[in-house]
């Protein structure tokens, strides 16, 4: 009689366990790899938006800020590939950093 039980049962459970890590993978795994992954990514365009800031300073450093800023944003984004509201900000702040370095 157990023996009729246990076919049945003992795939049950498996498919049961197998749903539950399923599931936390899902809510619990998954957004923390995809945070860490976006932290990751952030730190690079922050990166190149300081490299390419600095260029852009030292190529044009009597011009004012508006008339390269555009460039900045569009190199970021072409290396990149972030939108250029992303690109933008990320010009700003590299832009907000070395001010605050400078006074």
């Amino acid at each position: 009689m157990f023996d009729s039980y246990q076919v049945w049962l003992l795939p049950g459970v498996g498919s049961l366990i197998v749903l539950l890590a399923g599931w936390f993978a899902k809510n619990y795994i998954l957004p923390y790899l995809s945070t860490e992954t976006k932290r990751r990514m952030a730190k690079y365009v922050l990166l190149i938006a300081d490299e390419v800031t600095d260029y852009f300073v030292s190529k044009y450093p009597e011009d004012r800020l508006a008339k390269w800023m555009d460039q900045a944003v569009d190199k970021i984004m072409e290396i990149t590939g972030v939108k250029k509201e992303v690109a933008t900000r990320a010009c700003q702040a590299a832009l907000a950093r070395k001010t605050k370095e400078n006074k």
